[in-house]
């Protein structure tokens, strides 16, 4: 989101950026280091700027988003992948925590049915013998490598399977959201389709709500997140019935 406002615009302030994505200060400072480490900006006094060849070699919506608050993606996946048990089948949706769990499945090197409508997702898990990968078909959404529509829909119809990894825009005490109604239509049937919903999201995607609904808090069996997750509204989750699981930072 970051680069997409930089590219239309070529320079933001840090508040521009945060009333934009709905992030605290604090968090678009550190994803701006990120980023400038990256090569893809210069941060300014009280913002950033597009750095000029990064304009050539700009990486896909899909990569960018892998670069940030990487360290809490790949704790949220590791915790996520530990609860999968051997011969289970799990659904995984296209988002980069998601995608971070399936790099984790893969190490432990289990034997599970994966489903998934993430063409990245269905070629990690493809590295393994052990693990037979479904993917739901569909096409190909601009500027990502997720599958959406129509096929893909009527292939979750049939589908019942022991978990669903699924990541969010956004989660409030009323449930996850997303920004785009395909994707969230494909991730409704998602969590219809499996006995056990876990829902996988970093700190930043807490408290705000985005525009479509996926499910309601109590649709979900347990939400991941990572250890700089406001207690408040872990709490207030947690008082609504959802159990929320506290991914550790690597350094713990």
């Amino acid at each position: 989101m970051i680069l997409e406002l930089l590219q239309a615009d070529g320079a933001a302030s840090v508040q521009q950026f945060a009333d934009a994505i709905g992030a605290s200060v604090a968090t678009i400072r550190r994803d701006l280091e990120t980023l400038e480490a990256k090569g893809f900006l210069d941060r300014t006094f009280g913002g950033a700027s597009l750095r000029a060849r990064a304009l050539v070699r700009l990486e896909p919506g899909h990569a960018v988003s892998a670069h940030i608050r990487h360290d809490e993606k790949v704790a949220i996946g590791q915790t996520a992948a530990a609860r999968i048990e051997p011969h289970q089948s799990v659904i995984f949706d296209s988002s980069s925590t998601v995608r971070e769990a399936a790099q984790a499945i893969l190490e432990r090197d289990i034997p599970i049915t994966a489903i998934t409508n993430d063409i990245l997702v269905a070629q990690t898990l493809a590295n393994s013998t052990a693990i037979t990968v479904l993917t739901i078909g569909g096409r190909v959404r601009p500027g990502s490598m997720t599958l959406f529509g129509p096929p893909g829909e009527e292939f979750l119809l049939g589908v019942k399977a022991d978990v669903a990894l699924i990541g969010a825009h956004a989660v409030t005490l009323d449930g996850p959201s997303e920004v785009t109604i395909e994707i969230t239509r494909i991730k409704q049937l998602m969590t219809k389709a499996a006995r056990s919903v876990r829902v996988l999201a970093d700190h930043t995607k807490l408290g705000d709500a985005s525009t479509f609904r996926i499910c309601s808090i109590g649709d979900i069996d347990e939400l991941v997140t990572d250890w700089r997750a406001d207690p408040t509204i872990c709490a207030a989750l947690r008082e609504r019935g959802a159990t929320v699981t506290i991914a550790k930072s690597g350094t713990e």
